[in-house]
């Protein structure tokens, strides 16, 4: 027979880095077993199967197939599972037909998506082929004479004393139920003998195979016609559709706060556009609100520092771009109103890490990862973020550093997102993106991102805050000292 179709082709040789997936935070909204999908980026014809998948997926009926598919699969795998860790033959044999019945249900209800797109039509024909539906036909008519012979055995264990007996007899009452019945008659009360769930031991099968030495022999010849079937082989659907479900859930918890999503085009020149893109790891917080900004890398404008104010939604900005860039290449929707990005062949990050480091410094750690990050991305058309990398250092070194590898981005020809502090990248050749604050208002913090030629202005409150030379600041030590001269004014009338 030929091999059952993927829904979800992961046949690239590119890996994203483990770290890409956690410094963007991905890893608190997804499962891991989601994070193994989006590790890998798909080729451009199989985000394009997998953007149609997923915007099938808005279809009510199509989501209930997935749905009612994946209870089936998981039931199947639960069957095949109980049926390979049992030791006893009588028990087995019960088994087995349950995972012969369960695969028959499990191959129908992959064949109910005929009419469902490329991937899943795909999947439903290889299910509906002539071969298969004579293959399930015959299961089905041996599953019948399997429950005909199984019911025969159904045997009944009486006792008698301190002796069990086995008889073919299904009507017969053991003991003990025949002295209830007789006290029931006589007016006394019997309790109700709760059903035992304890499985025949390996004896009472031998005695019944024994017993039934005929019917245990045609269900044995039935069941090795099956010996080279692989019933698992459905099963290597269900993370793919435990994935498509995931995301699928991911897009509702984000309707439910007003965040939206598309389908994003795939660029034919290196670019990445999104209007207003959202950082949905901020809902494994509980956010109600997420402020959405706007992404345009192009050719010309490949490399952009991002600076400004503290607290004023740079990372998490960063995130935003990493999030979606990492969700389109898996060729999911995207958290933005529309979006226009290229098939980048890699992606990685450069997050500050505060736990140990391996034995070397912090610098020599930086330096490591930062320059791996250019040799993981050789010859590739790569998008990189860089957060506060070097910012542990002095700000002459550190800025030197940042100098060094945003030159060495460019010359590589790769897209970069570069997150600092060090205001000084304002007088470097590369464009630059500002946290914006609201000066009429103390400065508060916008969380919008926009391009400024100059980001001395925040940088300026923040250090005049520091300082406590703000106006706010300023403001509260007038106070303080026009309370002190008041009070002291008082005290001296008092005393006079």
């Amino acid at each position: 027979m030929l091999t059952a179709p993927q829904l979800l082709y992961c046949g690239g040789e590119t890996v994203l880095p483990p770290q890409l997936l956690s410094d963007i935070r991905l890893d608190g909204i997804l499962s891991p077993q989601a994070l193994c999908f989006l590790q890998k980026p798909c080729g451009g014809d199989e985000i394009l199967r997998r953007q149609e998948l997923f915007g099938l997926v808005e279809d009510e009926k199509v989501l209930g197939r997935l749905k009612i598919c994946l209870s089936n699969l998981l039931k199947l795998e639960r069957s095949l599972m109980l049926w390979h860790s049992e030791k006893v033959p009588l028990n087995s044999y019960y088994l087995y037909s349950d995972v012969l019945s369960d695969y028959v249900n499990v191959c129908e209800s992959l064949s109910a998506f005929e009419d469902c797109g490329q991937s899943l039509s795909e999947v439903s024909e290889y299910f509906l082929s002539d071969e298969r539906r004579r293959f399930f036909s015959e299961i089905k008519t041996d599953l019948g004479r399997i429950s005909e012979l199984l019911g025969k055995i159904n045997s009944g264990l009486l006792s008698f004393s301190s002796k069990n007996w086995i008889t073919p007899d299904r009507g017969a009452v053991i003991e003990s139920d025949k002295i209830a019945s007789v006290a029931q008659k006589l007016g006394f009360t019997v309790p109700v003998r709760k059903k035992s769930d304890t499985k025949p031991d390996i004896t009472f099968s031998d005695a019944v195979c024994r017993l039934y030495f005929a019917e245990i022999g045609e269900i044995g010849s039935i069941f090795r016609k099956y010996a080279s079937v692989d019933f698992n082989e459905p099963t290597g659907y269900i993370p793919q559709i435990r994935f498509i479900l995931e995301i699928y859930e991911l897009t509702r918890k984000a309707e439910k706060i007003g965040v939206p999503h598309c389908i994003a085009e795939i660029s034919p020149v290196p670019g990445y556009f999104a209007a207003d893109v959202y950082d949905i790891s901020l809902m494994a917080k509980e956010c109600e609100r997420i402020i959405p900004n706007d992404v345009d890398f192009t050719e010309t404008n490949r490399f952009f520092f991002l600076t400004g104010a503290n607290g004023g939604g740079k990372t998490t900005y960063l995130r935003a771009v990493g999030i979606n860039l990492v969700l389109f290449l898996a060729g999911c929707p995207v958290f933005a109103k529309r979006a226009s990005i290229y098939r980048f062949d890699f992606a990685a990050s450069h997050f500050p890490k505060d736990e140990r480091f391996d034995g070397v410094g912090r610098l020599d750690e930086e330096l490591r990862r930062s320059f791996g990050m250019l040799s993981a991305s050789e010859n590739k058309t790569a998008f990189l973020l860089f957060n506060e990398t070097f910012s542990g250092t002095d700000e002459r070194r550190g800025f030197e550093l940042v100098k060094n590898i945003s030159e060495n981005i460019r010359a590589a020809g790769h897209f970069c997102l570069y997150v600092t502090h060090f205001h000084e990248v304002i007088n470097l050749d590369f464009p630059v993106l500002i946290s914006e604050v609201c000066p009429e208002d103390g400065n508060r913090r916008t969380f919008k991102i926009v391009r400024s030629k100059s980001a001395v202005a925040s940088y300026a409150y923040d250090i005049l805050r520091k300082y406590r030379l703000d106006k706010d600041s300023l403001t509260e030590r007038r106070k303080n000292r026009e309370n002190k001269s008041a009070q002291f004014k008082s005290d001296r009338h008092k005393v006079n």
